[in-house]
């Protein structure tokens, strides 16, 4: 490893074969950042790293699955072997749930929970426990960064969108105690917090087109992918001293 090489931030992004982690991986690939990209669909992937051939960063493609507790330390091992041990971490995998409490698919509860809450918690808790090890072992002179894409419904109750949004509340309570827990290692934990996104993530979670396509109506122009990345981007970027902890971002019509 060279010293500029070792010198280049490195991030590991899951979610990063589409919608918010593919954007965070490609707006950091052309700020430089080397990048890992984990998510389940390797084609989608591979386009992620061909889509940032020429740029100043890499993109290393890694598929897996992010319910299994491992796949986490395997994404920050491949980090450190294909370019440098990884400084910034980005939880942007995560799936919805179509309904309420009372019309909602029970069937579907236990997969969301491990999706959304349980795999973030390993997410945390490794990525934590290697950037404290790193700092411990340069005397925390780095800055280093764990980002974690929450949702407005984590903040506002939705009676529309409640199991989904249930898990957003949890998560977010995750995100504020390991910022408190890590932060005297200049390690910053920040929630990001998007409202309404076109990103392809309603379709793929079963929410009626119909109704999105209202709220677009109502609410629009809604954020794309590029918006909230670039507020991650901006994020990572402050000096060290400087930790904008918890952002929260909403189309300009959106009202809750």
């Amino acid at each position: 490893m060279t010293e500029a090489k070792s010198e280049r931030r490195v991030a590991v992004v899951t979610g990063a074969s589409s919608g918010i982690g593919r954007a965070v991986a490609t707006a950091f690939a052309r700020s430089g950042i080397h990048v890992v990209a984990a998510g389940r669909d390797a084609g989608r992937l591979a386009a992620v790293q061909s889509g940032a051939a020429g740029m100043p960063g890499s993109v290393l493609p890694f598929p897996g699955d992010m319910t299994r507790p491992a796949y986490t330390e395997e994404l920050l091992v491949a980090a450190e072997r294909e370019f440098a041990p990884a400084d910034i971490f980005v939880a942007s995998a995560g799936r919805g749930l179509a309904g309420t409490v009372l019309n909602s698919d029970p069937s579907q509860w236990q997969e969301v929970i491990e999706a959304n809450y349980l795999a973030i918690l390993h997410q945390l808790r490794a990525s934590a426990a290697e950037f404290v090890k790193q700092a411990q072992a340069d005397g925390g002179r780095r800055v280093r960064d764990i980002v974690v894409i929450g949702s407005t419904v984590g903040r506002q109750v939705s009676a529309a969108n409640p199991v989904y949004g249930s898990t957003k509340f949890a998560v977010h309570s995750l995100v504020e105690a390991l910022r408190q827990e890590v932060c005297a290692h200049n390690i910053r934990v920040t929630l990001i917090e998007p409202g309404f996104v076109r990103s392809g993530f309603q379709e793929a979670a079963g929410y009626d087109t119909e109704w999105f396509e209202s709220v677009a109506e109502q609410n629009g122009p809604l954020l794309v992918p590029e918006d909230v990345a670039s507020v991650v981007e901006f994020v990572v970027g402050r000096p060290t001293h400087v930790h904008l902890d918890d952002i929260r971002l909403r189309p300009t019509r959106q009202k809750a």
